[in-house]
């Protein structure tokens, strides 16, 4: 047995509280390593015996499934309910008629005679204390079964029609408004509703004087090229009366070059009571050339003197322990839940912002009103902000780039299940079902460009995340084939014209979403990989259970296993279709089929 693959850690992703009364348990090991997995486990208190005896440990064996394979390692899994909510466990290996204890020091050799347990001595034991509730996963519940819509506000919809720049004029720059405000919002609900979102998230609404508006001035106003804060008040109304979320957008890693109090501090240098608020390490800030309207330019390669976001003045970084800063960023998150109802706020540039902070924007936000919804942008792997003090969920990169590169064609079919397998393997199942997931944003080439422009390839992408656990998000316009470049170009105005859409693209955008709503086996965890040469899983829950083949190639002949031969319903056009022992697939061609009986 390689002892080097084994792998566990107590209180993380490979043992965690799934809810008040579920532990989950993994364990890896190396592929094809082992012959059996089971779990030793009880509570450490739990001694049974007669009086004058040697007490035994009151102890459950629990035999563990291998539900997850790689290249390199085996992953097993159980799950168990520890009736005094503590637990004491070790796992027992069995390999070539050799059985192996392993626990949290060693992996050592124990005959079929030996106990697998020491009398008063359970010190090679893994240790989950307690399933303290307050430490649980508390993302509210309508979280899990939204599907969102991310809206870039200037680009979206105009009502008032302030730009005298003509919508849709192309090419876009960074620094250009067109107008899109929140009235236009409002009248393009019944759109969102009819599509079936059920959820918006914004990007910053904030007074702020870029297109963008990730550099605040006033964090308690709605910028006034979007409306005011009335608007806003009437648009979450609004939404709430269609049924539909709304996620506002907080940069609260660092503040804009125009905001107060980073202005008293250029001009008071040390002597301004905000100096703290940021990281200044040396006076005067400003050590970089300032335009004629007092704005910062040509700062590349200069040593600011003050962190930023990056290396651009333009975005001082908040010292969010400093107490009037503290303050001043709770109070917003407190003030847009309180006076205008929203339902969660998307923390921008989160893994930079302290963990101690990010506890407190949780806190404050579930104390004012207690099933908000607290979304990182996280593009790397994040569970030391998933542990239910901090995040509820992230955008789901981890998801989002083995895609993008399978479907790029610059990763071969074996290696993108091989990494989404890792992804199923290392990621909790509690935090897995409220993940972002997304293939595409206002900080990503658009779907459609990444894809060549070919439709037939962004379905597949839209395919695949309508049918994984977690909340899918549309970044507007995708629904209706627009397609851009990276940042400035995937900022398009939103397309209106039907005469410009995709119309049957954004059919099949709402058949995806109609079936998510109403095929339990949409939203479970795991893809049932088939031995195949396309893509080929199942997923089931209950009796729901969907077989999906997806060929992200030329046309091809496909030979799937017997047991899965059958008539079969086409659930978006509900024709039978027969599956013998070969089947052809088009190029770029998909099937979502349910058994029938």
């Amino acid at each position: 047995m390689n002892k080097l693959a084994l792998w566990h850690q107590a209180k993380s992703e490979y043992a965690y509280a799934y809810d008040k009364n579920t532990l989950h348990i993994i364990l890896r090991t190396a592929k094809n390593d082992v012959d059996e997995v089971s779990l030793i486990h009880g509570d450490p208190f739990h001694w049974v015996g007669t009086k004058g005896s040697k007490p035994t440990w009151k102890h459950t064996i629990s035999s563990m499934e291998l539900r997850y394979q790689t290249d390199e390692f085996d992953y097993y899994f159980v799950a168990i309910k520890p009736p005094y909510l503590r637990t004491k466990y070790a796992f027992m290996l069995k390999d070539d008629n050799q059985n192996y204890l392993f626990g949290a020091r060693q992996a050592r050799l124990i005959s079929k005679e030996n106990a697998y347990y020491e009398t008063y001595d359970l010190s090679e034991y893994f240790n989950f204390p307690y399933i303290n509730h307050e430490d649980l996963h508390h993302t509210p519940s309508w979280v899990k079964d939204t599907v969102w819509y991310q809206i870039f506000p200037d680009r979206f919809h105009s009502k008032n029609k302030t730009s005298s720049l003509s919508w849709g004029k192309l090419p876009v720059s960074n620094h250009e408004l067109y107008g899109g405000d929140l009235l236009g919002v409002v009248d393009k609900l019944s759109y969102l509703k009819n599509l079936g979102v059920t959820g918006i998230y914004f990007t910053p609404l904030f007074t702020s004087p870029s297109a963008h508006k990730y550099d605040t001035t006033d964090y308690f106003n709605i910028d006034p090229q979007f409306g005011t804060n009335d608007d806003f008040k009437l648009l979450v109304e609004k939404a709430h009366e269609h049924g539909i979320k709304v996620m506002l957008d907080g940069v609260f890693n660092h503040a804009g070059y125009d905001h107060p109090f980073f202005q008293d501090v250029i001009k008071n240098g040390e002597e301004s009571i905000y100096k703290d608020c940021f990281f200044i390490e040396e006076f005067p800030v400003v050590n970089f050339p300032l335009d004629e309207e007092g704005k910062p330019t040509h700062y590349y390669g200069i040593e600011l003197n003050l962190k930023t976001f990056a290396f651009t003045p333009f975005m001082p970084k908040w010292n969010t322990s400093n107490p009037l800063a503290e303050q001043h960023l709770l109070s917003c998150i407190k003030y847009w839940i309180e006076n205008f109802d929203i339902d969660g706020w998307r923390l921008d540039v989160s893994n930079e912002i302290s963990h101690d902070f990010l506890r407190k924007i949780k806190k404050v936000s579930r104390d004012a009103k207690k099933d908000t919804f607290i979304l990182g942008e996280n593009w790397d792997s994040s569970m030391p902000w998933l542990q239910g003090d901090q995040l509820d969920s992230v955008m789901n990169y981890d998801l989002s780039y083995p895609l993008w590169k399978y479907l790029e064609h610059e990763m071969d079919l074996h290696t993108f299940k091989n990494l989404v397998t890792k992804y199923l393997a290392q990621t909790p199942k509690h935090v897995m079902e409220n993940m972002f997931n997304l293939v595409g944003s206002h900080d990503t080439v658009r779907i459609k460009k990444r894809l060549k422009d070919d439709i037939r390839r962004v379905k597949l992408s839209y395919v695949f995340m309508f049918l994984s656990s977690g909340a899918p998000n549309i970044y507007y316009g995708d629904e209706v084939g627009m397609t851009g470049e990276h940042d400035p170009d995937n900022r398009r105005c939103m397309l209106w014209d039907e005469d410009d859409q995709d119309i049957d693209f954004k059919a099949f955008t709402k058949a995806l979403i109609h079936l998510r709503k109403t095929h339990p086996s949409f939203k479970t965890y795991d893809y049932h990989f088939i031995d195949s040469n396309i893509l080929a899983f199942t997923k089931q829950e209950t009796s729901d259970e969907i077989l999906v083949l997806i060929n992200n190639g030329s046309q091809t002949t496909i030979t799937l296993p017997k047991a899965y031969e059958g008539a079969y319903k086409n659930l978006l056009n509900s024709k039978t279709i027969n599956i013998h022992d070969k089947i052809v697939l088009e190029t770029y061609e998909f099937l979502i089929l349910s058994k029938e009986v």
